[in-house]
């Protein structure tokens, strides 16, 4: 795994709003109840609490919180404007292509609810009627973590360059192999973690990397372009991102003895004075998993969209060495792509779509697993397609100020591009 390996990758969800105003009670009966057909507590809080609240809390990947009656309140029109247009919460895959477990997006009714609640005055109702806490998630539950790994400083990035990429030791202590079957990274500066990536370095190894942290001066080393030993990856982070659950039976192989490099990509461009100190939780499987899985990538390195291009498609093949199983997939770009699909393409010319999303959005990026996951034979190829905007338009903002078009080639910066996908795979 070398610098193909260098990017971003895996999220989980969220829901949206903001504006209004009104009284607790709409003049229909005071917080203590009403006569009101849906009101907060009892109808719009569980549906908040379950499609929202993952993302919009304090410190959240959201720009605002939906923790209690008053900021719903607030954002009750932009709930029902979001929410009616299906942007909320986020799911960026065309219908028809795939069918992923967790996938986010209310009910008509769901929707219906919010729209009702603010058309009749955005009534409180009775505190007595909220859904319990903790809060109902349609994320995961893996339970309590097995190993917490801390990067050990509180790390403040280099603002001499505009992306600064730093490579943490960390311990999982590993007694015995052990199948990691999730994991969630908690990034401490979101303004600044631009992704994070989770590399297993088994014990033959582990000398290698010690001696590159005891060459640097600080905690961890300068990464830019890989760890530069020889490792496995098992996770990672992206803006929106939260935690991350294996499909049942697979899970990634962690040997004996295994230390893993935390990679933080941060990038400075618009905050220089973050200080992050980033924690990631391990979850393990009791008992080896029935089917031990691994990470492979499909990208197109060599691309070159040159400035002033309003549309072009980059693509990349993958040849099938031997049998397997994908499970899912990570597409990934950075904030010039527009749109990114991943298909299987059989030998006996028929074909099968893993990943179609039409309007691609840095923001919201995460590992899809499949309901169903895609049987693959010897021979088949992943055909992964890229679509770039290097219009003078749709540059990106730096300091207030946009900036030219430049030539587009892959690279490891947030204003270069990357056109990749990670395919999570098993034998069969």
């Amino acid at each position: 795994m070398k610098r193909v390996l260098c990017a971003a990758i895996f999220l989980i969800g969220a829901c949206g709003g903001g504006g209004g105003g009104g009284t607790p009670d709409g003049g229909s009966g005071g917080s203590g109840g009403s006569s009101a057909a849906v009101v907060y507590y009892r109808d719009v809080q569980p549906i908040v609490q379950k499609h929202c609240e993952s993302c919009h809390m304090e410190g959240g990947v959201a720009p605002f919180a939906l923790d209690g009656y008053q900021a719903a309140s607030d954002y009750a029109a932009e709930m029902v404007r979001e929410t009616a247009a299906k942007r909320m919460p986020p799911w960026l895959p065309a219908p028809g292509c795939g069918e992923f477990q967790h996938a986010r997006g209310l009910t008509d009714a769901e929707i219906a609810t919010i729209k009702t609640w603010n058309d009749l005055g955005k009534v409180a109702g009775n505190p007595a009627d909220a859904p319990p806490r903790p809060m109902t998630s349609a994320a995961p539950d893996l339970g309590t973590p097995d190993a917490i790994l801390d990067i050990g400083t509180d790390y403040r990035p280099v603002t001499a360059v505009p992306d600064d990429y730093h490579c943490f030791i960390t311990d999982p202590q590993t007694t015995t192999d052990r199948d990691l079957v999730g994991f969630d990274v908690v990034p401490g500066d979101r303004r600044v973690v631009h992704h994070v990536l989770l590399y297993a370095v088994a014990t033959p190894d582990v000398a290698a990397v010690r001696a590159k942290d005891a060459a640097s001066p600080e905690t961890g080393y300068t990464c830019y372009g890989g760890p530069g030993v020889t490792t496995a990856l098992i996770g990672g982070w992206v803006p929106g991102g939260g935690l991350t659950a294996f499909p049942a039976s697979t899970g990634l192989r962690v040997a004996k003895g295994s230390l893993v490099i935390v990679q933080i990509h941060y990038n400075t461009l618009m905050v220089k004075d973050a200080v992050d100190r980033t924690t990631t939780r391990l979850f393990f499987a009791d008992a080896p998993v029935a089917r031990p899985a691994r990470v492979s990538p499909v990208a197109n390195t060599r691309f070159l969209v040159p400035a002033g291009t309003k549309e072009q498609t980059v693509t990349a093949e993958l040849t099938v060495p031997a049998p397997a199983t994908l499970w899912g997939v990570v597409p990934h770009m950075h904030v010039l792509g527009t749109k990114i699909k991943v298909e299987v393409l059989r030998r006996d010319g028929t074909h099968a779509c893993a990943v179609d999303i039409p309007r691609w959005d840095f923001n919201w990026q995460q590992f899809y697993f499949y309901r169903t996951p895609i049987a693959v034979g010897a021979g088949d190829k992943v055909k992964l397609s890229c679509t770039f905007d290097n219009s003078p338009g749709n540059q990106p903002y730096v300091n207030g100020v946009q900036g030219p078009p430049k030539d587009l080639r892959w690279g490891e910066g947030t204003l270069d591009e990357m056109c990749l996908n990670y395919l999570y795979s098993t034998s069969p």
